[in-house]
């Protein structure tokens, strides 16, 4: 037997020992795969559960207001009888301890950040990043009446008020009748609709524009 026939038989015979270890190494990168895949989804399953709570209870924080609202708004006459001013008086006497994170909860902030990230940053956004500048009064180059976000403070009378995309406002929790989103530069704001009552902000809400 001629020398090449030895080689190729030895390499034939490395071959045939190579393959299973091949086999086992590829079971063994594929079962490592899956388990990755397997981590990923339950992740993603439980970041969802964690958020969908995060709303739920962001949910009954407006809806406690949402009482408290119409409570003094029934004792004060109805909305025909009843002035701003008077309305944002008792709901602020009634909510004298309140402060900022009551209800826009800790934990539903990321959330709401995400969400509202999603339609102002990235390609085909420029509508909406546009649309949030109007109006507000940190950007509006009219002459405004500056608004400082704090707990129970009065919307002031005159101050320009931002237009939330629709985009936006689709994608958010939806409110109760009596509340609406504002943007105040890149802080969103908790406005009660009819007393004009700043009820809950959060800071940094809106993603940083775009450089131009």
């Amino acid at each position: 037997m001629n020398e090449r026939r030895i080689m190729m038989i030895a390499g034939l015979a490395c071959l045939s020992l190579l393959a299973p270890m091949a086999q086992s190494q590829e079971k063994t990168e594929a079962a490592r795969v899956a388990k990755k895949v397997e981590r990923a989804k339950h992740r993603a399953t439980h970041e969802a559960k964690e958020e969908q709570e995060a709303v739920r209870r962001f949910q009954k924080r407006l809806a406690r207001y949402a009482q408290i609202h119409a409570n003094h708004l029934a004792r004060l006459g109805g909305q025909k009888a009843v002035t701003a001013q008077a309305l944002a008086g008792a709901i602020a006497k009634d909510r004298e301890n309140a402060k900022q994170g009551d209800l826009f909860l800790v934990d539903v902030q990321p959330l709401l950040k995400k969400l509202i990230a999603e339609q102002l940053k990235g390609p085909g956004t420029r509508a909406a990043q546009e649309a949030v500048k109007e109006g507000n009064p940190d950007e509006d180059e009219v002459d405004s009446v500056p608004v400082v976000p704090r707990v129970n403070a009065v919307y002031p009378m005159g101050a320009a008020r931002s237009t939330v995309p629709a985009s936006v406002l689709l994608i958010l929790p939806p409110l109760p009748e009596c509340l609406q989103y504002r943007f105040v530069g890149r802080d969103l704001l908790l406005v009660d609709a009819v007393a004009q009552l700043i009820v809950d902000f959060m800071t940094d809400a809106a993603p940083v524009p775009a450089v131009r």
